[in-house]
């Protein structure tokens, strides 16, 4: 059995598969909107669509709203529902019932509503406020709550873990903390230098979010030296239409000129565009998604001004703010007691199944062979109908193919992983958030919020320090001199 939205493991008789997609296609989740909405509720309701339509392939749309400038290019919702058509997944059964999700002041009953502003999300079981102006970031962290609670109602009783959503959840994005956005001056957005290291899911997703952000504009480059997978991403990345081929930092840069960036992109690693820069450093907000531990290591070596690091583990992800030599954690202090390659190598045997003994084997060049990829097919990380496309190729192609998702147990055989495109759009919520506030001069993150989507927002940041053991990058003498050189010292709670 093969769905673009598993990931099966030993059990190659599909019983636990069988049992998810049931689930995911007895569904039929009708988006039903009140009329007169205006374009950022419009995008954040593309989203949600966008989002819900990878994961369950029963969508209705029950009225429309005109979008601003989006990723998927769309004019409207339904547009942009046309336009999404190859990203949604073929259904294997029909639907059985609704799941209304309802924005505005809709007259009907709904199962779940969304509303909130520029800078609030509210997702509950009864109508929610929804003011449309602003830039709607609000609206768009609430359109992913959203998806997260269509996910857990869906799959939470084959056993996915999870924390119902309350009868109202109210949550923003200016101090993170579960009440409304306190006031903030609305000030005119100034031109952001950004760099986006990694163009997989996450950062996609934060390209794809500022894509819904008319006011921001500025200089980008997007560095990566993947290729899309047109038979996986699409699932799983949510700001795609189903139609990229090619390079990924390429298809990124595309989408920002289109939308009025000055952008250029590298198809090659950070280090590389590091070595080959002219001079070191980055006078801009650099938004990572690198996951490995040399790649964060060369995120680090960048020395960019600002640093917003994006991590993904299953259904949790984070955000934190890094200046490296500040005195808080900076890209690479979470992993300066790892001793790569042996360290790394473990991290690499985790996501594939394989052992790290040959991990550090095809690390140094050795191919991979059928052995390995039925060893990574067996433990559950990889879709043994597309493994043998993986004979003969790279460590880093099997890494790449292992995504992080749902898992659903399955009694008895290896659990079902399921694709969970909400957790990227998230990040990218979060990510564009903070590019939002820098363009505007306000305060950014202090200096990490965490965010578990089988749960509900904690409502509180974190502010971790520095490696204190002396060898971390940031504790290099070299290092911070360069960075005081090249920029000044941060204006209050870290304006950019």
């Amino acid at each position: 059995m093969s769905d673009p939205r598993l990931a099966l493991g030993a059990d190659r008789t599909g019983v636990g598969a069988a049992g998810v997609l049931e689930a995911l296609d007895a569904v039929r989740v009708v988006v039903r909107l009140a009329p007169g909405l205006g374009e950022p509720a419009g995008v954040a309701g593309l989203a949600l669509v966008s989002i819900l339509g990878r994961l369950l392939p029963h969508i209705v749309v029950d009225g429309d709203a005109p979008v601003g400038p989006n990723p998927w290019a769309a004019t409207s919702i339904t547009d942009g529902y046309d336009r999404l058509a190859a990203t949604r997944p073929a259904a294997t059964r029909s639907a059985t019932r609704d799941l209304v999700v309802a924005a505005g002041a809709t007259i009907g009953r709904a199962d779940l509503w969304v509303g909130g502003d520029e800078w609030t999300a509210r997702v509950g079981r009864t109508p929610q406020l929804l003011d449309s102006g602003g830039l709607g970031l609000g609206l768009q962290a609430a359109a992913t709550l959203a998806a997260a609670a269509v996910a857990k109602h869906v799959l939470g009783p084959l056993g996915m873990a999870h924390v119902p959503l309350p009868a109202g959840l109210v949550w923003n994005l200016a101090d993170h903390r579960r009440r409304p956005a306190p006031p903030i001056e609305r000030r005119r957005s100034r031109p952001i230098s950004l760099a986006v290291l990694g163009a997989g899911s996450v950062g996609s997703s934060a390209v794809g979010v500022l894509g819904c952000l008319p006011e921001l504009t500025g200089r980008a480059v997007v560095v990566d030296d993947d290729s899309f997978d047109p038979a996986r991403n699409p699932y799983r990345y949510p700001a795609s239409t189903g139609d990229e081929r090619g390079a990924k930092a390429a298809w990124l840069a595309g989408v920002l000129q289109r939308l009025g960036w000055q952008a250029s992109h590298i198809e090659g690693t950070v280090a590389q565009w590091v070595a080959a820069s002219p001079a070191p450093g980055f006078a801009g907000i650099a938004v990572s998604s690198v996951d490995t531990v040399d790649g964060r290591l060369q995120v680090a070596d960048l020395l960019a001004e600002t640093t917003l690091s994006l991590g993904v583990d299953g259904l949790a992800l984070h955000l934190q703010r890094e200046r490296l030599g500040d005195g808080f954690a900076c890209p690479y202090c979470d992993f300066v007691d790892l001793d790569p390659p042996a360290s790394q190598a473990a991290v690499w045997a985790e996501q594939t199944g394989l052992p790290v003994e040959r991990v550090l084997s095809l690390a140094l060049g050795a191919p991979l062979t059928d052995a390995d990829v039925a060893t990574a097919v067996a433990a559950g990380r990889l879709d043994g109908e597309r493994a043998g496309e993986l004979v003969g190729r790279r460590l880093a192609d099997l890494v790449r193919r292992a995504y992080a998702e749902a898992t659903i147990p399955t009694p008895g055989a290896a659990p079902t992983a399921v694709s969970a495109p909400y957790v990227s759009w998230m990040g990218g919520v979060l990510a564009a958030a903070e590019i939002a506030k820098a363009a505007q001069g306000l305060p950014l993150v202090e200096r990490r919020v965490d965010l578990d989507l089988t749960g509900l927002p904690p409502g509180f940041v974190l502010a971790r320090p520095a490696d204190r053991s002396g060898r971390c990058v940031c504790a290099s003498p070299v290092r911070r001199r360069w960075m005081r050189r090249l920029y000044a010292p941060p204006r209050g709670n870290g304006r950019v």
